[in-house]
């Protein structure tokens, strides 16, 4: 979806700091959003309350909760798909070969 929408936008953007904090993703403000989504999905209790005073101070109050949300909702989903055991189609294996996340064999 992040491709989709840099390329429907004409913004140009570097998968692989997605996978990477130390590659710049050219993503406005990309770091904090990754930083907070890792707290959320890995449920850190140590670096969630500071991932979300970095987003607040970077995208404000409702900017922060509209990011929650969207992490919140993709985190769903791609529970429920893993309680079923539907993994990612071929098709998308090179978006996890892109960003440097390799994805788990039995998906493959």
């Amino acid at each position: 979806m992040l491709r989709a929408s840099a390329d429907a936008n004409g913004e140009a953007i570097d998968l692989r700091g997605v996978g990477d904090a130390s590659i710049d993703s050219h993503v406005p403000h990309g770091r904090v959003l990754s930083a907070i989504a890792e707290a959320a999905v890995l449920r850190d209790g140590d670096e969630l309350p500071a991932a979300r005073d970095r987003a607040v101070a970077a995208l404000g109050e409702d900017g922060t909760r509209r990011v929650i949300a969207v992490i919140a909702n993709f985190e769903m989903m791609n529970r429920l798909l893993d309680a079923v055991g539907i993994g990612p189609p071929a098709s998308r294996h090179a978006i996890g070969d892109a960003i440097g996340v390799a994805l788990p064999v039995r998906f493959r």
